[in-house]
């Protein structure tokens, strides 16, 4: 303790003694010390709470460098579903706002669906190709080329599940087959096992269906068990996340008015190749 801060030290407890005690240096100087060391107790933990704090926030930063920051901030940690492919979606009464049904015909969904049929349209094999064909049938108008995205799910239900849909003319000379992509966001409420999960596609029944691996991944690839049924054979993969994605394959486009294929584009185990390739999981 310097003069100064005894001079202060001993005002304080001057002024704060009513009516003026009677002149006692020894109790006064007693006085000022405590109060010198109250103060200098108070610097001491204000400084340790400090540390302590920025010791916190410094590992806090190591281990999530986003989330502490967002806590200096007070920015909260982000609900944004954009990174983990989710949809983020404002309802409208009863469909999504701008719909007047479960197919979105614009907006960010709506593009998930003209992307599905980019990258479908990118993935027929070498020796084919897939043209903006026109149907020949006369009960089909317009092109043979189709893409829709569609809500699953009712307005509040949980999780929100989008499916997405494509389908090309795929032409090999004069003759043309259909090459169709499904792909659906996690659905609790598809199977696990990849030959439920591959039979279960449009409901069908009699269905046989065989496991392939590719990559160390399982899919299951089937076809009708019957030619009566026709001869589509399509692949379903489910990924890690949830998502599932399925190729099928008809050596025949319905309605289109066009020769049928001599034969299926792909083999199984290319299909079933196809059908894991993540491009399809449209940014999940």
């Amino acid at each position: 303790m310097n003069e100064q801060d005894l001079k202060r030290a001993f005002e304080d407890v001057v002024v704060a003694s009513s009516p003026p005690p009677s002149m006692d240096p020894g109790r006064a100087l007693d006085l000022a010390r405590k109060a010198q060391s109250r103060r200098t107790s108070s610097l001491v933990g204000a400084v340790v709470a400090v540390l302590v704090v920025g010791l916190g926030l410094g590992t806090a930063f190591a281990l999530n460098p986003r989330g502490t920051t967002e806590y200096i901030t007070g920015a909260g940690p982000s609900s944004s579903s954009s990174s983990t492919g989710m949809p983020d979606t404002q309802w409208g009464d009863m469909w999504p706002a701008g719909q007047s049904d479960r197919t979105a015909t614009n907006g960010p969904q709506a593009d998930r669906g003209t992307q599905l049929l980019n990258l479908l349209k990118a993935s027929v094999p070498v020796g084919f190709d897939a043209p903006d064909l026109k149907y020949k049938d006369a009960s089909m108008h317009g092109g043979m080329l189709h893409s829709q995205a569609q809500i699953l799910t009712n307005k509040g239900e949980t999780p929100e599940i989008w499916e997405y849909t494509a389908s090309v003319p795929i032409r090999k000379g004069d003759k043309v087959g259909k090459l169709t992509a499904r792909v659906s966001m996690p659905n609790p409420q598809d199977p696990a096992e990849p030959c439920e999960l591959s039979e279960s596609f449009q409901h069908r029944n009699n269905v046989r269906c065989k496991i392939y691996e590719v990559g160390g991944k399982q899919i299951g690839v089937a076809s009708p068990a019957s030619f009566t049924q026709g001869n589509a054979t399509w692949a379903t993969y489910r990924a890690a996340d949830g998502w599932t994605v399925t190729i099928m394959q008809e050596q025949e486009y319905s309605y289109g008015g066009y020769p049928a294929l001599d034969g299926q584009p792909f083999m199984a185990p290319q299909l079933a190749a196809l059908a894991m390739d993540p491009k399809f999981l449209l940014g999940s």
